[in-house]
């Protein structure tokens, strides 16, 4: 009977109360509801609701009705007294997901090398003659201290082997200069570098990744098929051009 859901336009306190009321009204009769209406003073017994019974356990279920209106009635009444409408003063909390709060991110680190990926510069670099038996290929040196103290050196005859299936590597007669050179690098695949660890020249055929202590300092001009593919211990001439 008074279970027919809160329309849309109940959207206060005051109009759910009003509603409950109806309800309480519906379950009593008209008698009942006049209750809440202004009332002629011979119209007030008819309105009053009188148990006329000599038998006192049929009197609770005279009002047995009742009992469902009235306490979702004081439901309301009490949700209402404790709601935003009691006091100015009184705030709901806000959601955690709610757009006006805040929401606080976990802080995220990406790690960077201390080095670049940028091509070495070899425009205007010493240009070389890379001889590997009778196989002649050419590539630039980079303008940087590293590339000009192995230019210093040159000629060079060195014997390569194959290191991790990625680079060849050379030992060199003596150190090179790491002047104002950054402390690692991530070569590409057909760069020169030096590997100042161990004083090794490498010829990069494969992707080796950033490490500490590589220097890039030129660039082959063809492909890296011709050195990947040679033996260990071959020998490999280094001149300029």
């Amino acid at each position: 009977m008074y279970s027919q859901g809160i329309p849309d336009s109940a959207r206060s306190c005051k109009d759910l109360i009003a509603l409950v009321l109806r309800v309480v009204a519906s379950c009593l009769g008209h008698a009942t509801y006049g209750r809440y209406l202004p009332c002629h003073e011979e119209d007030r017994d008819a309105m009053t609701i009188k148990l006329r019974t000599p038998i006192r356990w049929l009197a609770p279920a005279a009002t047995w009705p009742l009992t469902h209106p009235l306490v979702l009635a004081t439901v309301l009444c009490a949700a209402c007294s404790v709601g935003p409408d009691a006091g100015a003063g009184n705030t709901a909390p806000a959601s955690p997901d709610s757009p006006s709060q805040p929401v606080e991110s976990s802080p995220t680190t990406t790690t960077q090398p201390e080095g670049t990926r940028t091509p070495p510069s070899v425009a205007g670099g010493i240009p070389l003659k890379i001889t590997i038996a009778d196989t002649v290929i050419t590539a630039r040196l980079a303008d940087n201290a590293t590339a000009r103290d192995l230019a210093a050196q040159l000629p060079l005859t060195l014997a390569f082997k194959d290191f991790n299936q990625v680079e060849k590597i050379a030992k060199l007669p003596r150190p090179l200069s790491m002047e104002g050179i950054p402390a690692g690098d991530d070569p590409d695949i057909g760069d020169i570098g030096y590997y100042a660890p161990s004083g090794d020249l490498v010829f990069y055929y494969g992707d080796v990744g950033y490490w500490n202590g590589i220097v890039r300092i030129g660039r082959f001009d063809t492909t890296m098929d011709v050195i990947e593919h040679q033996p260990d211990n071959v020998q490999v001439t280094i001149e300029r051009s």
